[in-house]
């Protein structure tokens, strides 16, 4: 199992299409609303032009099983992660996914601190971004917040042999 976060392509679009309007999975991160074909179409095409974000396809073993984005201020980001492929759910694949974009945003971005909002009733998600490393910093409403910093995801060095 290879998992690689990759640029979006236009036939990605239909799938996200569906995953977006899907109200069980939507629910499990955001307030769900039905979203129409010319309003995805919209951020479909916007989305890869931003300059104020980062976002990647993740794919296992070629397939794609979710999305994930930064959305930067700064030296800042907000996470985002929609593992939207059932059978790619509960296997890990999203904290793997996690860890690969905050690397990405500590190395490539230069980021310094990167944070996310995750609803209090998903405690599934929350184990897995705890696993990548993130720690409670708030609570806001029916959301907790977030943070993983450059400083506390950097390598630590290995211990001296013999101890």
């Amino acid at each position: 199992m290879t998992l690689a976060l990759e640029p979006l392509r236009d036939e990605d679009s239909d799938t996200l299409y569906a995953w977006i309007n899907d109200r069980e999975l939507v629910e499990l991160s955001a307030t769900y609303r039905p979203v129409s074909r010319v309003e995805h179409d919209a951020w479909f095409a916007g989305i890869r032009r931003r300059d104020d974000a980062v976002i990647f396809a993740i794919r296992e073993d070629g397939e794609l099983v979710g999305t994930c984005q930064l959305i930067v201020a700064g030296d800042e980001a907000e996470l985002r992660i929609r593992v939207g492929r059932p059978s790619a759910r509960g296997r890990g694949l999203g904290t793997q996914a996690v860890r690969l974009l905050t690397a990405r945003g500590f190395e490539e971005l230069g980021l310094r601190r990167i944070w996310l909002q995750v609803f209090r009733a998903n405690p599934r998600a929350i184990r897995a971004y705890e696993k990548a490393g993130f720690t409670v910093c708030g609570e806001q409403g029916p959301t907790v917040l977030m943070d993983l910093t450059a400083a506390a995801a950097a390598p630590r060095p290995a211990p001296p042999d013999g101890g």
